[in-house]
């Protein structure tokens, strides 16, 4: 008797021993032997547990996702939040490029009253980038392109240089004699 005690014993430490709780940031396979790091649970890639669990929709539908990662909107796969809506379908269903504000293009029409479809069709900018007399945002340059920004009318707050090429915010008028405006009508006539 003492010998199927022991032999028990020696059954339920052993499995213990290969039961035991993977290292911070790891989450167990469905083995329950193989630990994988849980930015790669249930990521849509191929599968980093040896038996495919970490990647079974079965399985997925129910994991949350760890801090850095989204859902997508079916529920099969994380995605990371970088990957939201820039301009590449990372979620099998598309769904981290839907409903982006700025930047995403459907239909020949920007999603949003806030922003400004660049001349190529492919990208919005939000407004209050439009003009600004700096780095362009769309690909194609077509938010500074004269052209574009002669006919632009500046958001509120902001005034356009005399030049009529450049959006600046109000408060940079005759900020000290530190010219915003490429043409420096932004500190000409300025009171004393």
């Amino acid at each position: 008797m003492k010998q199927i005690l022991v032999i028990i014993l020696l059954a339920i430490a052993t499995h213990t021993a290969h039961a035991e709780d993977c290292a911070e940031g790891s989450t167990k396979c469905g083995d329950g032997v193989q630990c994988v790091s849980k930015g790669d649970w249930c990521d849509g890639g191929e599968p980093d547990c040896d038996d495919g669990s970490d990647e079974e929709a079965s399985v997925c539908i129910d994991y949350q996702c760890t801090a850095d990662y989204t859902k997508c909107a079916d529920g099969t796969h994380c995605t990371a939040k970088e990957y939201f809506c820039d301009g590449a379908d990372d979620c099998a269903d598309g769904s981290d490029e839907a409903d982006c504000k700025g930047g995403y293009v459907a239909d020949n029409k920007c999603n949003d009253d806030d922003v400004i479809m660049c001349d190529d069709v492919k990208q919005c900018v939000f407004n209050e980038f439009w003009c600004t007399g700096q780095a362009a945002h769309c690909d194609d340059k077509s938010d500074e392109a004269d052209d574009n920004c002669l006919g632009y009318q500046c958001l509120e707050g902001y005034v356009k240089c005399k030049d009529g090429k450049q959006c600046i915010k109000e408060s940079y008028l005759c900020d000290e004699g530190v010219p915003d405006c490429h043409d420096g009508s932004d500190e000409q006539d300025c009171p004393e």
